[in-house]
């Protein structure tokens, strides 16, 4: 049973179903099953792992399974976030002021990016603004690899880049606030290329 302060936390970040949210995360698991993977042992020589042994270090020698479940959980509760607050086609032809045809046009044609929930394809909120997409987005996406992992796509939008240094507001910014503040595409796609 989730704590109080947990089911806050989720309805929060537009989270209100957690079936929604544990389903979205189990359908992830079987489409990307990443725990069945043999984990890699620790590269270190007998005397660096004595050493930072030693020194307190927690998980050194061999394979450390505890850490390689908590990097599933984190994943695995990302995508499920994702989706749990994805809006659905229907949702985004509304926002856009379009048909839903249209909306299966783009996710088909690959100018919205989508993503597979337990309902179907649903559209992450990242890619939004207002009722718009980002400026940009349509080439951007372009460029990224349909192979690129949801999470790392989603993280590459919402992560500030040192790459993206503003100098009309004199920091750094993420991709996607990059293109919501009318900077070009071009810096962007370069780092999209990479995904």
């Amino acid at each position: 049973m989730l704590a109080e302060q947990d089911l806050r936390t989720l309805q929060d970040a537009g989270i209100n179903n957690i079936e929604t949210l544990a389903s979205a995360a189990a359908a992830f698991l079987r489409a990307h099953p990443i725990y069945t993977v043999p984990l890699m042992p620790n590269a270190l020589s007998e005397q660096e792992e004595t050493f930072l042994r030693q020194g307190g270090a927690i998980g050194v020698g061999g394979a450390n399974k505890d850490a390689a479940s908590a990097n599933v959980t984190i994943i695995a509760g990302e995508y499920a976030q994702m989706v749990a607050t994805a809006h659905s086609q229907q949702e985004v032809a509304a926002r856009l002021s379009v048909s839903t045809s249209r909306i299966r046009q783009r996710l088909d044609s690959g100018s919205l990016y989508a993503i597979d929930g337990p309902s179907g394809r649903v559209c992450p909120q990242f890619q939004f603004a207002d009722g718009s997409t980002l400026p940009g987005l349509e080439s951007v996406l372009e460029v990224i690899s349909r192979e690129a992992h949801p999470v790392a796509v989603q993280r590459f939008f919402l992560t500030v880049s040192p790459d993206l240094e503003s100098d009309t507001l004199g920091r750094a910014l993420s991709p996607r606030d990059w293109l919501l503040t009318g900077h070009s595409p071009e810096s962007v796609k370069l780092l999209a290329r990479e995904l």
